[in-house]
């Protein structure tokens, strides 16, 4: 067993190898060249939705540089908004909440029924509670007014970058239909306890969430949108537990079911418990890594995310199309094959690009999502020659995979589904 101190050189050393070898490997791919291939493609379609003509004349004049990029449209209310949805396609819908008639919660509940694959937001100014937690399930990104062109701007456009990058139309509908986060059946069990409690840590809460893939991102997605207040920018699930407080997570988990449990047995060579614990240590060792190579701690904290985050695409496809899973984990067993591979074959995509899409879905931070999309294609490999969270993940996870780190898996060999 290697000492902290032994294990953070034996890190170090391999790391700067590895980075020397990938540099190498992919230093032909120029800053420009990332930046052209990853813009927007095409004309992203934008349904703007609020019962007031001011602030729809606002978002015009706000919006008006992008309109080489974004086919933009306009609603003066829900029924109008139907409509329109019915009339032609669209990729985001961007709605007020308060509004006579169909309100924002039921408007984006009926696109999520009929048009599944479009992108909600919610751009509104202070609502009630209850409304709030009806549109959660609905609601992928919640902003307030007053909202600034820039913030609206990065959303929808690296929504819609992460969204290019999915070729297939069932997956991106897979993906944006996820509402309750999939999670360890025990986790959500004891989670539960803990809430029952007459008097619950928050401590307690948020190292539970801590432990699961699934509760962190949900519980960052919560605090990096602005359901209940100002957006915070916090890197653990610690800290926005906190921020909710004990009760709001009570109401989220017991009334408006943020949280999924989910049992995987059925397929044969996948284990949840097995893939979080493999998360776990891949973000301990991620941010072990930033923190020999930087001092910027947003940058530490973005590398142990990222880590706990890098497979969060292989729960989605597992819970949604569990039979088609059973088979890239097969064809990656028969054919000794890296699952991610195998499941390009499959689904003609991988949980990298799956997980990247649905975290740029729930708004967390753009470093996030981009080192979870490109751990494995290394598509913003420090072309600029600075570290980056993506580095540290991707070399914590190769440690990982060769068994470098102190292992708490009896099996010798891990199973496929840690590859990658």
């Amino acid at each position: 067993m290697f000492s902290r101190f032994a294990l953070a050189r034996l890190v170090h050393v391999f790391f700067r190898f590895s980075r020397f070898i990938l540099f190498n490997t992919y230093r032909r791919r120029s800053c420009s060249s990332t930046r052209a291939a990853e813009v927007e493609d095409h004309m992203t379609k934008i349904l703007f939705v609020d019962d007031q003509d001011n602030v729809l004349s606002a978002l015009r004049r706000m919006l008006h540089g992008r309109r080489d990029r974004w086919d933009m449209d306009f609603a003066s209310g829900g029924e109008e908004a139907i409509q329109k949805l019915e009339q032609k396609p669209f990729d985001v819908v961007v709605t007020d909440m308060r509004m006579p008639g169909i309100d924002g919660a039921e408007l984006l509940s009926r696109a999520r029924d009929r048009w599944p694959s479009i992108v909600r937001i919610v751009l509104s100014g202070q609502s009630e509670p209850d409304r709030i937690l009806r549109s959660m399930a609905t609601t992928h990104i919640y902003l307030t007014k007053p909202c600034d062109a820039l913030r609206l701007t990065t959303v929808v456009s690296q929504s819609s970058v992460l969204r290019n990058r999915l070729p297939d139309a069932g997956i991106k509908r897979i993906v944006s239909q996820m509402g309750a986060a999939p999670c360890q059946a025990p986790v959500y069990e004891q989670l539960l306890h803990e809430l029952s409690d007459p008097y619950p840590s928050i401590e307690r809460l948020g190292s539970l969430i801590a432990s699961d893939i699934g509760m962190t991102a949900k519980i960052l997605q919560l605090v990096s949108s602005s359901f209940f207040g100002q957006p915070q920018r916090v890197s653990t699930p610690e800290q926005a537990a906190s921020l909710l407080g004990v009760n709001l997570l009570r109401e989220l988990v017991l009334s408006a079911g943020i949280f999924q449990p989910v049992d995987f047995a059925d397929i044969e060579g996948f284990s949840l418990e097995e893939l979080n614990r493999h998360s776990r240590e891949v973000a301990e060792c991620a941010r072990m890594i930033a923190e020999l190579e930087t001092s910027d701690q947003r940058t530490i904290d973005d590398a142990w995310l990222a880590g706990m985050l890098h497979d969060i695409g292989k729960i989605v496809l597992a819970s949604s199309m569990p039979g088609s899973y059973q088979e890239a984990v097969r064809l990656a067993q028969l054919e000794g094959k890296s699952l991610w591979a195998a499941e390009r074959e499959v689904f003609g995509t991988s949980h990298a690009e799956v997980g990247s899409y649905l975290l740029s879905l729930w708004g967390l931070p753009s470093p996030i999502c981009e080192a979870v999309g490109s751990f494995r294609s290394h598509r913003t490999y420090e072309s600029d020659g600075n570290f980056m969270p993506v580095t540290a993940v991707h070399v914590a996870n190769v440690l990982r995979r060769k068994n470098v780190l102190p292992k708490c898996i009896t099996n010798p060999i891990s199973p496929p589904h840690f590859d990658g």
